[in-house]
């Protein structure tokens, strides 16, 4: 296993590098259907197909938190989440986040990151900062994009 100051290292010399593309998902209207179950979000914009067939999108959308939500899934194999060993990490929040195109159900998207910073903590922890993008395939814009904080704790 790696220690604490080979974690630290290897993130440095990975600051700025986008890391390879997650694998693709498609959003199914299963998807969000359990996600609006959860969430209670009823907009019939996602939930009901045929009233959103007439609507100008011509389909329903992924609600936009649902991205946030799916994330994880999406980026578990190239996120730096996963990537650095670590005792465990807790989220801080979200810095800069933008829903930049309604997410059609049928779309295909995948997830990529890049580790922007990390700063040392006096508490011995690391504050992480990591892009996220959320790609549609076919589409040069991003159905969502932000930048999650989070600490990493080594003891």
């Amino acid at each position: 296993m790696m220690t604490k100051q080979e974690v630290i290292d290897a993130m440095r010399r990975d600051i700025g590098i986008e890391a390879e593309p997650g694998e693709w998902h498609v959003m199914t209207q299963q998807w969000i259907d359990d996600y609006v179950d959860l969430t209670g979000e009823t907009g019939w914009i996602h939930t009901d197909v045929e009233r959103s067939k007439q609507s100008r999108l011509g389909n329903t959308i992924a609600p936009g938190n649902m991205g946030i939500a799916i994330l994880p899934k999406l980026s578990r194999a190239i996120s730096p989440y996963s990537r650095y060993p670590r005792k465990y990490s807790l989220n801080q929040g979200w810095d800069r986040i933008r829903f930049l195109q309604p997410l059609l159900t049928g779309s295909r998207i995948r997830a990529r990151s890049k580790l922007l910073a990390i700063e040392e903590r006096p508490d011995g922890s690391l504050r992480v900062e990591v892009e996220f993008r959320i790609e549609v395939e076919g589409s040069d814009k991003p159905w969502l994009a932000g930048v999650k904080v989070g600490r990493f704790f080594f003891e």
